[in-house]
């Protein structure tokens, strides 16, 4: 045998390559906490000279209602992403990951002050959040298991934050608030990138049995959602917010957010796919369930399901929170 034949096959050839890999990953989380460097805006001074600009903010009185209960689910909602990214920052190991967790709980700050500022100069008293998002966002906020907060967090509550901004924006019922939330969905389109390249880190270390506790939590999260958007159906139809289309743009996003992750994923891709994308599988069936296309004829009995569900959601709701 040769010298060199005791060394073979050469291994380290396959270990550099992964080795590679991993580095482009951390330079990619590293240019997150930059990027988040760079995009940083003031938000004092933007919500002043938005107000300069339209005047003082007034929410039209028919709409007013759904419009402030749906401001108090992002405004809850951005105070419960500033304390799951402060979290993430300080017990995650990686130093480039811990950098892109620590820009994202910068954002979130700002975007709860800036939210609380623009409610207090519309003067009316913000309402309690409801029972599911409640429960939606004290799970992610109460677990100790950095996958469950990074899965509720970077792949469900962001993407679903990103649809309402969206929806809200689309609806443009103050002009204040309509270009305030533009810079709220930039930023939220940025944050998904530490879920995209850490999570599918962790998911590839589980054992069987950590990866089906990861997927049940995504189930409880996932049905948690659904029922607080059928608690509010009338609230977007009061605001003129096509249900259906905001959910299909969140759908998009959390599949784009998958698709992004197998590709980062690299041996973890037998974890990833566990986990359960809405546009895959049953899941365009329960859209169409739950969002009937427009145009088509839904026959009575779902009709009657929908709104059954949707009145009983609100009652449960309320009980709730």
């Amino acid at each position: 045998m040769s010298k060199h034949t005791g060394h073979w096959p050469p291994y380290h050839l396959l270990e550099e390559n992964l080795e590679a890999r991993a580095e482009a990953k951390l330079e990619r989380l590293e240019r997150l906490y930059h990027l988040g460097q760079n995009a940083a805006w003031d938000g004092r001074k933007l919500l002043a000279e938005l107000i300069a600009k339209h005047g003082p903010p007034v929410l039209p009185e028919a709409q007013r209602a759904s419009a402030l209960k749906l401001l108090s689910i992002l405004l809850w909602g951005e105070l419960a992403a500033w304390a799951i990214s402060a979290d993430l920052a300080e017990r995650i190991d990686d130093i480039e990951a811990k950098m892109a967790a620590t820009s994202q709980a910068h954002d979130e700050a700002r975007h709860f002050y800036v939210l609380r500022d623009y409610l207090r100069a519309l003067g009316h008293p913000v309402p309690h959040l409801g029972g599911f998002g409640r429960r939606v966002l004290l799970g992610i906020l109460e677990t100790e298991n950095l996958a469950h907060k990074l899965i509720g967090m970077q792949l469900l509550t962001e993407s679903n934050a990103l649809g309402i901004f969206r929806g809200l924006a689309d609806a443009k019922i103050e002009p204040v608030l309509c270009e305030l939330l533009p810079y709220y969905e930039r930023d939220e389109s940025r944050h998904v990138g530490l879920g995209v390249l850490y999570l599918p880190r962790l998911l590839q270390r589980m054992s069987r049995t950590e990866a089906l506790g990861a997927m049940a939590f995504q189930l409880r999260c996932i049905w948690l959602l659904i029922q607080g958007g059928m608690s509010m159906r009338e609230d977007f139809a009061a605001l003129g917010i096509d249900q259906r289309e905001m959910a299909a743009h969140t759908v998009r996003l959390q599949d784009q957010i998958m698709k992004e992750m197998l590709g980062a994923a690299g041996r973890g891709k037998g974890r990833l796919q566990g986990l359960i994308n809405p546009q895959r599988g049953v899941g365009p069936r329960v859209f169409d369930f739950l969002h009937p296309p427009q145009g088509k004829d839904a026959p009575a009995w779902h009709l009657a399901t929908l709104s059954l569900w949707s009145r009983g959601a609100k009652v449960v709701d309320r009980f709730l929170a």
